[in-house]
């Protein structure tokens, strides 16, 4: 048997799978990237653009497909979870080069085996390639979701910091900063970042904050602004009206973790009623087999 024949597959089995992990395993940011995207109002885009595999082809997917509808880019997704838009059409073209690969590869490996010819497996290549495209968009998702309630976590906790600096005689705008410099998560980061800058730039804090509501998708914070907003303009006591939405937010974020507790624990059902129906087979086995043999 040729050598080759052997090595090929194995080879190309090894390289599907190294670039759907690669796709799929994040990868450690630098950290003054990352810093420079906290806060932006863009999506992240290479603004110190650096000769990487990532960046050109990321670059080259985009200036090729941009005005395809079907390239539709999650913007408030990727600004929520700080991906640049290079890193997830790297992760898409990966995906869809691993999923062209192995059916290939496996074809081949049948086809030394005596068990088919290659090509009946590489048929499968395209439609598995045709899903791996959408599976960036999937993990996008689940990250951003994620993400998403943690924001929503640490929002319930900054609405009750902004109303305790405001019942202790601090003005809207100071509340605001004030309360940011409580937290060290990277949401209380974030939050410092836009403050700080809309500080320099001479907007109104509750403003900035509304346009990173609309930002990150987080319709939650935009309630501190509007609050605040009223507060500094009619002089309204907003101590217990933040204390309250807060309440109100915390009851629902358990509510939600309740529910998909449950969503888990309903899951699980399926799986351990058959873990007992085996469990259950296995005892009764020797039984079975003394009654009949």
């Amino acid at each position: 048997m040729n050598l080759a024949l052997i090595v090929v597959p194995g080879l190309l089995v090894g390289l599907g799978l190294a670039v759907i992990i690669a796709a799929i395993m994040p990868t450690q940011p630098r950290l003054s990237a990352a810093l420079e995207r906290v806060g932006t109002t863009s999506v992240t885009t290479d603004t110190t653009y650096v000769p990487t595999l990532e960046n050109r082809v990321g670059s080259a997917v985009l200036r090729r497909f941009n005005d395809n509808p079907a390239l539709k880019l999650p913007i408030t997704d990727l600004r929520l979870i700080g991906m640049s838009v290079n890193r997830y059409l790297y992760q898409k073209v990966l995906c869809v080069a691993g999923g062209l690969i192995l059916p290939f590869a496996f074809g081949l490996i049948f086809q030394i085996l005596g068990l088919t010819a290659f090509y009946i497996p590489a048929l499968f290549g395209l439609p598995l390639a045709f899903g791996a495209w959408f599976l960036p968009n999937l993990l996008v998702r689940d990250q951003a979701a994620a993400a998403r309630q943690d924001f929503a976590r640490s929002v319930a906790v900054y609405m009750e910091l902004v109303g305790s600096e405001r019942i202790s005689g601090a003005p809207p705008g100071k509340a605001l900063e004030s309360a940011a410099q409580v937290g060290r998560n990277w949401v209380f980061v974030r939050l410092r970042h836009t403050l700080t800058e809309a500080r320099y730039a001479g907007v109104a804090p509750w403003d900035a904050l509304e346009q990173l509501s609309r930002e990150t998708d987080v319709p939650d914070l935009a309630d501190i602004a509007k609050v605040i907003r009223l507060s500094g303009e009619q002089g309204a006591s907003v101590y217990e009206t933040l204390r309250a939405r807060g309440q109100n937010l915390r009851d629902r974020l358990l509510n939600d973790e309740q529910t998909e507790a449950n969503k888990a624990t309903n899951k699980m059902t399926i799986p351990m009623t058959l873990t007992g129906v085996i469990f259950m087979l296995l005892l009764g086995t020797p039984f079975v087999l003394n009654a009949f043999f």
